[in-house]
């Protein structure tokens, strides 16, 4: 798995791995016990982020195409960890340059596991909601 570091202004550190058919956020900071996450990203940071994640999700996936959210099952919003047995959640500020996720666990430093649809809709926000400040 290839992993990429993104260090938030809060003190955060976002940890992007990708590999063949999977894209995941881990928390890559010690010591954070709470389930709810806020990164606070530098404009050029976040934009570097958006950037690699659109990066990833074509290695990861042959032939991703930005589509706006049409079911459940493909809004990235929430996502389901088979292995935790339980919900993770994602969201973004493009104003605020922030993701906010939480975790499936606490505790447990994976934070959430794209699948392509979810990847999909979220490079269509990427594309469409962006704010190149």
């Amino acid at each position: 798995m290839k992993e990429t570091l993104f260090h938030a202004k809060n003190g955060l550190v976002l940890k992007v791995a990708h590999r063949k058919s999977a894209v995941e956020f881990h928390l890559e900071s010690p010591n954070i016990e709470s389930r709810n996450l806020d990164f606070h990203f530098t404009p050029a940071v976040f934009n570097k982020l958006l950037d690699y994640i659109l990066v990833v999700a074509n290695e990861s996936w042959s032939n991703p195409s930005p589509q706006d959210a049409n079911s459940p099952g493909s809004d990235y919003w929430e996502y389901y960890d088979k292995k935790l047995d339980n919900n993770g959640y994602l969201s973004i500020d493009f104003i605020g340059n922030t993701l906010s996720l939480s975790r499936p666990v606490d505790k447990y430093n994976k934070l959430y596991q794209f699948n392509k649809r979810k990847m999909e809709s979220f490079m269509f926000d990427i594309s469409t909601k962006r704010c190149i400040c």
